[in-house]
């Protein structure tokens, strides 16, 4: 049965991961024109992630009963609860990244920008950060079993807000205007 969930939590975490990487790509790639077909790709990235996000949370919880049924000390390791606080801050940024910057590719599909204040620059940024952030890492605490004792919750869960601020802080590399697909006034129309 462990292995069974391992397989699927794995699976799971592939790909959303995937859906994320192509996702990103599509918003802020500087030489690609946003079509309708960005936008529709966008939309089954974003349904894969959150269907993988559901199976991860259940083969989670499966690997954790398992582990605690094998041993009640088992939940008292802090990288448990710091991925379990992490997915949980996915899950609720994925809501928002669903309800409030999805609906807005549509816009951005019929020509619209989809980057029109500095507040919204930031929103967009700082939820797209937690989310790469949040894979990235989870990712990584699952793989190192060296983090399974010896490191308090604070620390493995700052790791996390570190990598946050600095996905942010370098998303700012890219220009708004790249991400709005406008450059030099004029919609960028491909490569090249």
């Amino acid at each position: 049965m462990k292995t069974v969930l391992i397989y699927f939590h794995l699976l799971s975490l592939a790909a959303a991961i995937g859906s994320m990487l192509i996702a990103e790509y599509l918003i802020f790639s500087r030489h690609r024109q946003f079509s309708r077909d960005s936008y529709d790709t966008i939309s089954f990235a974003s349904r894969t992630a959150t269907v993988s996000l559901l199976l991860l949370w259940l083969t989670g919880i499966g690997l954790v009963s398992l582990g605690y049924l094998g041993d009640p000390l088992y939940i008292a390791n802090q990288k448990i609860w710091a991925k379990a606080s992490i997915v949980l801050l996915m899950s609720i940024n994925g809501v928002y990244i669903h309800r409030r910057l999805l609906p807005r590719f549509a816009d951005v599909a019929r020509g619209g920008l989809f980057i029109r204040t500095a507040v919204e620059s930031a929103r967009m940024r700082l939820a797209f950060a937690a989310s790469f952030a949040g894979w990235l890492i989870t990712a990584f605490y699952g793989a190192a079993k060296f983090l399974n004792q010896g490191y308090l919750y604070g620390e493995l869960y700052g790791l996390y807000l570190m990598a946050v601020v600095m996905i942010f802080a370098f998303s700012y590399l890219v220009p708004d205007e790249w991400i709005n697909h406008v450059h030099d006034g004029n919609t960028v129309t491909g490569p090249g």
